[in-house]
């Protein structure tokens, strides 16, 4: 018997799918006094995300509990195992994480706790980690993409 891989819950698969475009444009650009709106840009598709993460799903609230559910402890955008919407968001997220960093000095901000428990749960499983091009192999690939800022 074969996992499910599509997701429950339809939001999941449109979670974050803004973030590469907002990326590309991020890392194309050359003009120093585009790059502070584009950076702006980028971090409001990324807050996005991190607060559907941090969102609690129906099936994570007990409606029998007295307890509630504020955040959520989920490990993927549709619960504990990963679909086909982690398959296609993950890749692009670590490419992000990888590429802005090296080439804008840009890091996802620590407050966005939901980007980074997705993350790490990300990279502890094999099947993405496997998968998933080496960090210098991306630089790589993206340096002629990546445009310097030039005045």
């Amino acid at each position: 018997r074969y996992l499910k891989l599509s997701p429950k819950h339809p939001e999941s698969n449109t979670a974050g799918m803004d973030i590469f475009a907002k990326f590309s444009a991020f890392i194309k650009n050359s003009r120093p006094e585009a790059n502070e709106a584009l950076e702006r840009g980028l971090l409001k598709t990324l807050q996005k995300l991190d607060e559907y993460l941090n969102s609690p799903l129906p099936d994570e609230i007990d409606e029998n509990s007295l307890e509630d559910v504020t955040v959520s402890t989920r490990k993927f955008l549709d619960g504990n195992e990963m679909t086909l919407a982690d398959c296609n968001l993950l890749p692009k997220l670590h490419i992000v994480k990888v590429v802005a960093k090296k080439y804008r000095n840009f890091e996802i901000p620590k407050e966005m706790t939901g980007i980074w428990r997705y993350l790490t749960n990300a990279y502890s499983r094999d099947e993405f980690t496997n998968t998933c091009p080496g960090d210098k192999e991306i630089e790589i690939a993206y340096s002629d993409v990546a445009k310097r800022l030039t005045k």
